[in-house]
C-alpha cells in the first residue's frame, strides 16, 4: 500500500507540472457555478483494528488474533457538489463498494481443534459521505484541494442476525471520519480529479455472540486508504 500511495503522489505531481505549462484556460467559468455533479472510480485497502479485552490475555487456547488488509473497489456519485464560496465546497458523496476482510486465529497445541482458522467477512457497503472541500488558488488548469467530513455506511451483506456460530458477524452500520487531498485538472469538456483519502472508523463492528472467536475482543474498528478518480 505504501508503494501505491507513493505512485499516486508521483502521478499527481507529474500531472500538476504538466497542467501548469498549459496556456489555454479550460472551463474558465466552471468554479463559479453553484452546483456540480460527477462520479468516481474507487480503489482502496481496508483493515480492521482489534481491541482486546482481559479474556484474551487469560485465554490459554488463543495465541494470536490478526486481521489481513484487503483491496476493495467501488463507484461513487457526487450528488451534488455545492459551491459555498471561492474556497469552500460542500459535497455529498454516495458510494457503493465491496470489501472482503479476514480475521486469522492461531491456537495453542493443546486446543481441541485446528491450530489455525481464518474467518472471512464479505461486505457490500452503501455509503453516504459529507465532505467540506477547501480549494487552493487555481494555477492555469490545476487546483489542489483538501477535504474532510463524516461518512455513514450500511453493510447490505451483513449477517448480524444469522444464528450460526460458524459465521463471523459484523455490525451493519459503520460511521467513519474521512480526510483526504487531491487536485482538480481542467480539460476542455470535463474536470478530472485524482484524490487519496484516509478513513478512520468510530463504530465498534464486533457482534458479541459468545463464541471463542468474539469473546477475546471488545471491538473491531475499520481503517482504510482509498484512491479515487473523479470525473465532473
Amino acid at each position: 500500500m505504501k508503494r501505491l500511495r507513493l505512485l499516486f503522489f508521483l502521478v499527481l505531481i507529474g500531472l500538476s507540472a504538466f497542467a501548469q505549462k498549459q496556456k489555454i484556460i479550460a472551463l474558465s467559468n466552471y468554479d463559479y457555478k453553484k452546483i456540480h455533479f460527477g462520479m468516481a472510480l474507487d480503489f482502496g485497502q481496508y483493515n480492521l483494528i482489534n481491541d482486546f479485552n482481559d479474556r484474551f490475555y487469560d485465554n490459554t487456547d488463543i495465541l494470536s488474533i490478526e486481521t489481513d488488509s484487503d483491496v476493495g473497489v467501488g463507484v461513487s456519485f457526487i450528488l451534488p457538489d455545492l459551491r459555498l464560496n471561492n474556497r469552500l465546497n460542500l459535497r455529498h458523496v454516495l458510494t457503493v463498494k465491496t470489501i472482503q476482510r479476514k480475521i486469522n486465529y492461531r491456537f495453542a497445541p493443546e486446543y481441541d481443534g485446528p491450530l489455525t482458522e481464518t474467518k472471512s467477512v464479505e461486505s457490500w457497503f452503501v455509503e453516504s459521505g459529507f465532505h467540506l472541500k477547501y480549494r487552493a488558488d487555481r494555477i492555469n488548469n490545476s487546483r489542489a484541494f483538501l477535504f474532510f467530513g463524516p461518512n455513514i455506511g450500511i453493510d447490505m451483506a451483513s449477517e448480524k442476525d444469522v444464528k450460526d456460530e460458524e459465521i463471523f458477524k459484523l455490525n451493519r452500520t459503520n460511521i467513519t471520519l474521512e480526510i483526504g487531498a487531491g487536485c482538480d485538472f481542467y480539460f476542455e469538456y470535463f474536470k478530472f480529479a485524482p484524490q487519496i483519502k484516509y478513513s478512520h472508523g468510530l463504530t465498534n463492528l464486533i457482534v458479541a455472540d459468545g463464541t471463542i472467536f468474539t469473546n477475546p475482543l471488545d471491538g473491531l474498528y475499520s481503517r482504510g486508504f482509498q484512491i479515487s478518480f473523479t470525473f465532473e
